[in-house]
């Protein structure tokens, strides 16, 4: 039998995944307080621009991050390597890998500052110091999450929050300028917060014999998946602005991207934790059948919340959008059922990860992105807002499915129940059409049954438990 290192047992996914939630949670708060400064201090053209140099900024944080994080999660569970050694160069990595960005921001940062119309002189300096600065905590923070430290991870993300939010009116009292304001708000911050969380790594990171070799070729397959993602995130809504017969389409789209929201703590902060708990049980006895039943109540769950969204989702939208958004109905149950796929899509990516084929992530990512850009250029045109939210349920359905398939070899799926699970969400376009009563029976049916799956599930992974045997 394989002797179990130290810190290789279960992590305490649920607590784990409450505690990422909420950090979601909050720098998403942090962003809606945001608001109330951008209506008052900027025009339309000046918050397209923030948003503009913050995709920018984005992108070039998934160039800097060299899909560093799960590679930092997995070696940290390896027997032989020094945690110390994988701080500094991952540190390292990433602070070429800066370098790198810096000069080509340096020597084209005109050519498209003029091609995206922008006004700030210096908007390409301080799109790549957000973006430096975002790369730097996800990589920080990766050690965090790797050694089971939810609540650091947790302080460090809120003040990081809390500083942005401080700093906003002092730097528009200062006369600093109102779209350097917004984006020096952000970056500043997030420098500070990484380097907090570097210091912290630094310290916890015992410092014995051995190396980080391996860490980049695990890694850097990873990338073009990161930029995938981040294509199908922002593809459907350009598409939207350039192609949909009416521009209103794209309201809807936005509205009810928005309330999809409500999901994303949920799907985040699973797929934080989920990481250090695949490579801490790998080659444990009992390890792989542990992930089945935790993966499962995940999806049940996940499941459940966007069952209710979608089914409920006219009523939701006469509510809170009134009249003017009432098309976000018909978008938002398909929206919902995308978000729960890609919940399923995080947990489809465990095979392939844990046998170290990460260029299987990233050719399907890839893929999908593709496949996500024809879907809408086919889709937009006839049904607008609603082929905008198909071609991301379809994108979402076709990688969760080519993951689950291609690493079976690394966690066996039962194939009748990946189809099952995927059917749900794929469904909840059609349920939401159904009169009220019907609809609110099948939601009363639907959280009934997964509780009740939840709790045998969870018996059983109690029973498992040493001790109980």
């Amino acid at each position: 039998m394989k002797k179990v290192r130290p810190g290789a047992g279960a992590p305490g996914l649920g607590r784990e995944t409450l505690l990422y939630g909420l950090s979601t949670l909050v720098s998403g708060l942090v962003m809606l307080a945001f608001l109330p400064f951008m209506s008052a201090r900027l025009d339309a053209a000046e918050a397209g621009e923030v948003g503009t140099l913050r995709i920018i900024a984005e992108v070039l944080a998934g160039v800097m991050v060299l899909g560093l994080p799960v590679g930092i999660v997995r070696m940290w569970q390896t027997e032989g390597a020094s945690k110390r050694a994988l701080v500094a160069r991952a540190s390292m990595g990433c602070a070429f890998a800066g370098l790198a960005a810096g000069l080509l921001c340096a020597a084209f940062g005109r050519q498209i500052g003029s091609l995206l119309n922008l006004s700030l002189a210096y908007g390409i300096l301080h799109a790549f110091l957000l973006g430096l600065g975002a790369a730097f905590v996800q990589v920080a923070l990766s050690f965090h999450r790797a050694d089971g430290r939810p609540v650091s991870y947790f302080l460090i993300q809120a003040s990081r929050g809390l500083a942005s939010l401080a700093l906003l009116p002092l730097l528009l009292m200062a006369g600093a300028g109102g779209v350097e304001s917004f984006l020096m708000a952000r970056w500043i911050p997030a420098l500070l917060a990484a380097a907090a969380a570097l210091l912290l790594a630094f310290r916890f990171a015992p410092g014995s014999r051995g190396g980080a070799a391996g860490l980049f070729r695990y890694s850097l397959p990873l990338m073009p998946a990161g930029l995938a993602l981040l294509i199908l995130s922002s593809a459907d809504m350009i598409m939207l602005r350039a192609m949909a017969p009416d521009l209103s389409e794209s309201g809807y789209y936005e509205w009810a991207s928005s309330a999809c929201m409500a999901l994303t703590p949920l799907t985040i902060g699973f797929g934080m934790a989920w990481h250090r708990q695949i490579f801490a049980l790998k080659g444990v006895p009992g390890g792989l059948a542990k992930l089945g039943r935790q993966s499962l109540v995940f999806v049940v769950v996940l499941e459940a919340a966007a069952m209710l969204l979608a089914l409920f989702s006219r009523e939701a939208v006469s509510l809170v959008g009134g009249a003017e958004y009432a098309g976000a109905a018909r978008v938002l149950p398909i929206l919902a059922g995308s978000s729960a796929l890609y919940g399923i899509y995080l947990v489809a990516q465990t095979g392939p990860l844990l046998e170290g084929r990460t260029w299987l992530v990233a050719l399907t990512t890839v893929l999908g992105a593709a496949g996500n850009l024809a879907f809408n250029y086919r889709l937009i045109p006839q049904y607008g807002a609603s082929g905008a939210a198909l071609a991301t349920l379809g994108t979402n359905l076709f990688m969760s499915a080519s993951l689950f398939w291609a690493g079976r070899g690394g966690f066996p799926v039962s194939a009748p129940a990946v189809v099952m699970i995927m059917a749900v969400p794929s469904a909840m376009g059609p349920l939401s059409t159904l009169p009220l009563p019907w609809r609110a029976g099948t939601a009363f049916l639907w959280v009934l049954g997964s509780a009740l799956l939840c709790r045998s599930l969870l018996l059983a992974e109690k029973d498992d438990e040493p001790g109980n045997a």
